[in-house]
């Protein structure tokens, strides 16, 4: 697989949606489950001075809730998306398809920017406990051992 962060440096990056709410106080000890989704979308965006450049959206999902409780009945929800736009600094043009194709390397550098974003939040809310994965590519090999979900 192509990995996009040996030809394409982030040039920008801008949160448009930051949501988080909180059914009901969480204690410190207390036990709970959290899952964390995180989609990541590219986009076309038109050369700039003649150099490739593509946006990426990236929307992350925390939802938290008791071990004992349906996954459907939410103690938090925290919802992120940010905007980036990756330029290509190096190599022959890269299509739209072979970016869409390998944009899931992007995660190695995406998740590090999420974290900075979401634990001053987790922090707020009393939920210091959530742990956010911080590279997609390296737990999926290690999923069978980690069960993380992602």
């Amino acid at each position: 697989m192509l990995n996009l962060l040996d030809h394409f440096s982030l040039a920008h990056t801008q949160v448009t949606r930051l949501a988080a709410d909180l059914k009901e106080i969480v204690a410190p000890d207390q036990a709970f489950r959290a899952k964390v989704e995180l989609k990541l979308t590219p986009r076309q965006m038109p050369p700039d001075q003649g150099v490739t450049q593509y946006q990426v959206t990236a929307r992350m999902l925390c939802r938290g809730s008791r071990e004992s409780d349906e996954a459907d009945t939410p103690l938090f929800e925290v919802e992120l998306v940010m905007q980036t736009v990756y330029r290509q600094f190096q190599g022959d043009p890269i299509s739209f398809e072979q970016f869409s194709a390998a944009h899931a390397t992007l995660t190695r550098q995406l998740y590090p920017l999420i974290h900075h974003q979401l634990q001053p939040v987790f922090k707020q809310f009393g939920l210091d406990q959530v742990k956010l994965p911080y590279d997609l590519v390296k737990a999926q090999e290690t999923a069978a051992e980690t069960r993380q979900l992602h």
